[in-house]
């Protein structure tokens, strides 16, 4: 018996230990809560007459700061007597009122005079406006409208759109929340040009697309080039020259080597030279181990090279590809 009613002795005296603890660390937590609140509100005061900040801050989110405080606070002084989380829900209060008002753009100069319930309505309106943002950005991928773009294109870039295509257009564009044409199957109103097609996805590329997006473009355009289960010769060269175009993309940050397709006209004599300079003053003549040659451009599929290639021939140059490895670092 008096072994027991030492142990409970000895758990009583620790359990007050442990309560003080308790208290000192809930004592630190609101010093630390008061210094959070302090560097939350000092970092943004000094930028309360800018309205792009003004803009930035959801006034929804500040004003639910209201709605959320003072339940807490009620409960905390008259039904818990908890000082502690009162005091909380004191500094919860005074930042969601600060929030609140830079939110609302009462700090900025332009709305000097007019009334704080205007301004908390024109912010209310832009924050409906805007409400929807991050979502769609979430579900719609960045360069959308220049994929579908690129979809279309490349559907008409065999003199003929199938109801397949169509419809694989369709059920993006629809996903995407993007307009297009009325498109109808058979021969298009435009037939794509490659060259045009090509730039349409450099173009898209340019934006700094996720990688993970720009890797699915490739599966976009594989599918629509398999949609009316024909593959033809311009849609298979258009498909390995994009995708090479998007690998190149996609590896570069990571460095290494990428093999490509370099095209040359070698001019066969001085009649030829002036020729091409004529025609492609852009280009400058070097010297290789087939002597002097104009080179025309590197590309990522071999059909794609050898169809610049033919070009050139037909105009009676003498034009020839290569393979080519290209250090990406360096490109």
């Amino acid at each position: 018996m008096i072994t027991l009613g030492t142990v409970l002795a000895s758990d009583g005296s620790d359990m007050s230990w442990f309560e003080k603890l308790l208290t000192f660390l809930v004592s630190g937590a609101l010093v630390f809560s008061l210094i959070k609140g302090y560097l939350t509100v000092n970092k943004i005061w000094k930028r309360r007459k800018n309205e792009e900040v003004s803009n930035s801050i959801s006034i929804v989110a500040a004003m639910l700061g209201f709605v959320v405080g003072f339940p807490f606070l009620l409960n905390a002084l008259i039904i818990t007597q908890d000082y502690f989380n009162a005091a909380k829900s004191v500094i919860a209060l005074f930042l969601a009122t600060v929030f609140t008002l830079i939110g609302t753009g009462y700090f900025v100069d332009k709305n000097r005079g007019v009334g704080f319930l205007k301004l908390l309505g024109q912010a209310l309106k832009l924050e409906g406006k805007e409400s929807g943002d991050l979502i769609s950005d979430m579900i719609r991928p960045k360069g959308a409208r220049k994929i579908i773009d690129i979809l279309q294109k490349l559907a008409a870039i065999d003199d003929d759109i199938a109801k397949e295509e169509i419809e694989l257009i369709e059920q993006f564009s629809e996903k995407w929340g993007i307009d297009v044409p009325d498109l109808t199957p058979g021969k298009p109103q435009e037939v794509t040009n490659l060259v045009e097609l090509k730039g349409l996805v450099q173009s898209y590329l340019d934006e700094s697309p996720d990688t993970d997006v720009a890797e699915g473009l490739v599966d976009l355009i594989n599918l629509m080039a398999e949609a009316d289960d024909e593959v033809t010769e311009e849609e298979a060269m258009a498909v390995a020259e994009f995708t090479g175009m998007i690998a190149h993309y996609v590896s570069k940050e990571k460095g290494g080597e990428m093999e490509m397709f370099e095209v040359s006209i070698v001019p066969q004599g001085d009649q030829q030279m002036e020729a091409v300079r004529e025609l492609l003053p852009e280009l400058e003549i070097v010297e290789s181990r087939g002597g002097r040659v104009f080179k025309v451009g590197k590309y990522f599929s071999e059909d794609y090279a050898e169809a610049v290639c033919e070009k050139y021939i037909l105009l009676g140059l003498y034009s020839s590809s290569s393979k080519v490895k290209v250090d990406l670092e360096k490109a």
